[in-house]
């Protein structure tokens, strides 16, 4: 999965704007924050798109003062001198425009981080992120300035509780299920019964951690059977599994769609449940019986949320049985080794586990991945198991990431 990236001249303009803004309300000058889609070096011109709304243009003259900041640095004393010549399609500019005439009259100052800088900052951050401790939220205490969350450990079977000290400075991004990035937040937007990871010092036994940065959104993977699809309109609707309820699904254009092959899903079912048979019932040794329709093995699968959190930090298949595929079976490499499908591949009554983030309408859910070929997993999946996929994806991407 990609991820998304916080520019440090967003976190600039978050934090140093409005205090200029407090200072200086009747301040001449607005700031423009965006993506160089052109420059125009003889015209004096840069093309920008700004992270919401239409390409806007910045005009410079020989009086703007340019600088360059390395992508993740805060300290604007730490900029560089720079020029026009040094901005490229693709690099971040933060420029300073004039309010009456942002687009008519040259910018006093421009600030570029390069495209270059941003994709090494990425790469580092996703690295980071990987390593995140991921759980369920159980309670805010602002007061206390903790969050206490579920979390899976190393080395223990079951989740333990973790504090999530947030005396400090902390970076708190949430995820917007309808730009499908994670933007910057405050503690405000975060709930309890969401998912969470969190980056920053652990104490010996990763019980306390100080937070530094905190991605939080609202996930979940459901097991659905499918009624209707609209490829024109990316959406799928059907009945959740679990609630018997009717639930809508989104797909973005970086959905993940993947079909498990039948000798995959087989294996990923015998691993799950080494008396599984193909043609025999869920559980059952030796194959007697009619395996129950997909829906039923869709509602055990899907009754229990993901513990693995929003970033795929989960427990894999580690230690359930001894089937074909070894006893640590990592279900999300196997996944991405499933052959893609499209929208259209799907049909009427199929069985399929969506993850997704959830906005304040739960019947809605946002997808950022879809399996199908799933009816054997669900069937064999014991009736008192948890969902056999939580945790086995990256659910929107690591907060610290680029990419959506």
């Amino acid at each position: 999965m990609r991820t998304v990236v916080i520019p440090a001249l967003l976190t600039l303009l978050g934090a140093a704007v409005p205090s200029l803004i407090a200072q200086a309300p009747a301040s001449p000058y607005v700031s423009v924050l965006g993506v160089v889609e052109k420059v125009d070096a003889a015209g004096k011109v840069v093309t920008v798109k700004p992270e919401k709304g239409d390409p806007t243009t910045i005009k410079f003259d020989d009086k703007t003062s340019f600088l360059q900041l390395a992508a993740g640095e805060k300290d604007m004393k730490k900029a560089t001198p720079a020029s026009a010549l040094d901005i490229a399609p693709g690099d971040h500019v933060l420029a300073r425009v004039l309010t009456v005439d942002p687009t008519g009259k040259p910018a006093r100052t421009v600030v570029i981080e390069k495209q270059s800088d941003l994709a090494k900052l990425n790469q580092r951050q996703e690295e980071e992120w990987k390593t995140a401790t991921s759980g369920l939220i159980t309670s805010i205490d602002p007061a206390a300035k903790q969050i206490k969350i579920m979390a899976k450990m190393p080395g223990s079977p079951a989740p333990k509780e973790v504090v999530v000290d947030i005396g400090g400075h902390v970076d708190f991004t949430h995820y917007n299920p309808a730009t499908g990035k994670y933007e910057p937040a405050t503690l405000a937007a975060i709930k309890t019964g969401d998912q969470l990871r969190v980056l920053g010092q652990k104490n010996a036994d990763s019980t306390v951690i100080k937070a530094e940065a905190v991605g939080s959104g609202s996930f979940k993977t459901i097991g659905v059977q499918v009624k209707t699809i609209d490829v024109a309109g990316n959406l799928i609707t059907g009945v959740e599994t679990a609630s018997k309820k009717p639930v809508v699904i989104a797909l973005r254009t970086d959905t993940s769609l993947k079909k498990f092959s039948d000798v995959s899903a087989l294996m990923v079912a015998r691993q799950l449940n080494p008396t599984y048979q193909q043609a025999g019932g869920r559980g059952r040794r030796g194959g007697g019986g009619e395996a129950p329709p997909p829906a039923e093995g869709a509602e055990q699968a899907a009754a229990t949320p993901p513990a693995g959190g929003e970033g795929g930090q989960g427990r894999g298949f580690g230690g359930r049985g001894g089937g074909r595929g070894g006893r640590n079976m990592d279900i999300g490499k196997i996944i991405e080794q499933q052959p893609a499908i499209q929208l259209a591949d799907l049909k009427p009554n199929d069985a399929i586990i969506v993850t997704g983030a959830t906005g304040d309408d739960t019947s809605k859910i946002t997808a950022t991945a879809l399996v199908a070929g799933v009816e054997p997993i669900l069937r064999a999946a014991p009736s008192n198991a948890p969902d056999p996929l939580a945790g086995s994806w990256n659910m929107g991407g690591a907060p610290g990431g680029e990419g959506q």
